[in-house]
């Protein structure tokens, strides 16, 4: 009798890690202060379908932090987390000691109810939100490039 072995394509990326943050604030207080306590520098981008995202890259740890809001008023981005107000998705290679100090760090931020790692196996499309992710990103950089005309004599 031929055994089977089950086949489970859906895996966690290896180079993303996401966490959820619970907290009242405003996306833009939370970002000045994962700015002040983590030494980053989020800025402000395009919205992502309507949620705010900030973006931020890290030149030391070669890691690159995307902060979206879980919420607005019409919808939720992620409706499996639905207590979750934030998503912070860090691509990049991230060791376990890092993970553990960043989630400190987030939760000593006054007014952060908690903060905690999410496996991307518990959301039912992750795929697909990476890759709009990704495209979205791939946007914002094509149409911040400077455009120039060169000077005709």
């Amino acid at each position: 009798m031929v055994k089977k072995i089950p086949f489970n394509s859906r895996s966690e990326p290896s180079q993303y890690t996401l966490f959820g943050i619970s907290c009242h604030l405003k996306d833009y207080r939370l970002s000045y202060l994962l700015n002040a306590k983590l030494d980053l520098e989020f800025t402000k981008m395009d919205d992502f379908q309507g949620f705010s995202f900030y973006f931020c890259r890290d030149e030391e740890l070669f890691n690159i932090y995307y902060l979206l809001s879980n919420r607005i008023p019409e919808s939720i981005l992620l409706p499996e987390l639905k207590q979750t107000d934030f998503l912070l998705i860090v691509e990049g290679p991230m060791k376990k000691i890092n993970k553990d100090r960043l989630l400190q760090n987030i939760k000593a931020i006054p007014n952060v109810l908690t903060s905690f790692e999410i496996r991307f196996t518990t959301i039912k499309n992750y795929e697909n939100m990476l890759a709009d992710l990704e495209i979205h990103c791939m946007k914002i950089k094509k149409n911040s490039t400077m455009k120039y005309s060169p000077i005709k004599k």
